[in-house]
């Protein structure tokens, strides 16, 4: 996690990042990764949230009611099938303790069976927290994602690492 400056008594930008090799390959990862509105499928207590979407594509709106932490919205903002890649960004809610962020994810093939899957991003908290502890748990859920995706992919339970500021 990287923090970056704006001025005195402006907020912190903090940039964090996953990434993960797995023994999946990087199609079958990106298959299930690419769809927008599967990321219940792959978070804590995501079988007790919701989710609708407004849109295709980019431009693409979801909005999610988290049983873990409330209401946030997210627009996808970049997807390329070709790159393996998609961007989004927060329009709406305060998950965490974020004013907003963006995060782009990715997933690399290093051979024909193994991948890396990495996010990446910026956030700024809310003033309300500690921009360092919030940048944290923005990698957490993101490794939690991780941990998610892999385990849906292999058909077994996820191994979740406790969220920090989150009731699970």
């Amino acid at each position: 996690m990287r923090v970056l400056w704006f001025g005195e008594g402006e907020c912190r930008l903090i940039e964090i990042e996953h990434q993960r090799d797995t023994d999946l390959s990087a199609d079958w990862v990106w298959d299930e990764m690419r769809h927008f509105d599967r990321v219940l499928k792959w978070i804590p207590r995501g079988s007790e949230s919701t989710l609708t979407t407004n849109g295709e594509g980019v431009g693409m709106v979801r909005d999610i009611q988290l049983a873990t932490m409330g209401y946030v919205q997210h627009r996808l903002t970049a997807l390329d099938d070709a790159k393996r890649t998609f961007s989004y960004c927060l329009t709406d809610g305060k998950p965490l303790g974020m004013q907003e962020y963006q995060v782009t994810a990715s997933v690399t093939p290093i051979d024909a069976s193994h991948c890396s899957i990495r996010w990446a991003g910026q956030m700024t908290a809310d003033g309300t927290l500690d921009e360092v502890e919030t940048g944290r748990a923005l990698e957490m859920a993101l490794a939690n994602m991780t941990t998610g995706i892999i385990a849906v992919l292999k058909g077994q339970k996820p191994d979740f690492t406790q969220q920090l500021k989150v009731d699970y």
